[in-house]
């Protein structure tokens, strides 16, 4: 086994691949991430993090950059769609966190993709490249194309 870490390269730069090189690059592994599209677009919808993900996001050094742009919700509350009739509650806010260990939170899906790629511009182990297109991958050698 090789004394040195291996380079690794990172087909897209959406939500998975850009948590995946910060948590490559956490183990000491040099990251190049190829996007396609020439620059990362704010699409999609809201997210619920629960604590399983906001504890990673905590590792990954990305959850203080949530911080004012997350919401925090208070309870989970379940209702009957056709009476509103409340079947259930689960409290959330400081009773997760204190729980859990971890916030719930409730972010904007670009909001979440602009924190991971902030921390992915902030590690001198990864690098990003827009516009190129992954088009053949063999393992042992890295190339752009």
């Amino acid at each position: 086994m090789s004394s040195t870490p291996e380079n690794v390269l990172v087909a897209g730069a959406g939500m998975a691949g850009l948590a995946s090189a910060l948590a490559l690059a956490a183990t000491g592994r040099e990251c190049l991430i190829l996007e396609r599209a020439p620059a990362l677009e704010e699409v999609g919808a809201g997210l619920q993090l629960s604590p399983n993900a906001t504890r990673i996001l905590r590792r990954l050094g990305v959850l203080d950059r949530l911080d004012g742009i997350a919401a925090r919700p208070l309870a989970v509350v379940l209702v009957r769609a056709d009476t509103g009739r409340e079947l259930a509650r689960i409290p959330l806010g400081r009773h997760a966190e204190a729980r859990w260990g971890a916030p719930y939170l409730t972010v904007h899906r670009a909001d979440l993709q602009r924190a991971l790629a902030g921390a992915v511009e902030d590690s001198p182990s990864i690098g990003m490249l827009l516009g190129a297109a992954v088009e053949k991958a063999t393992t042992g050698a890295m190339a752009c194309g």
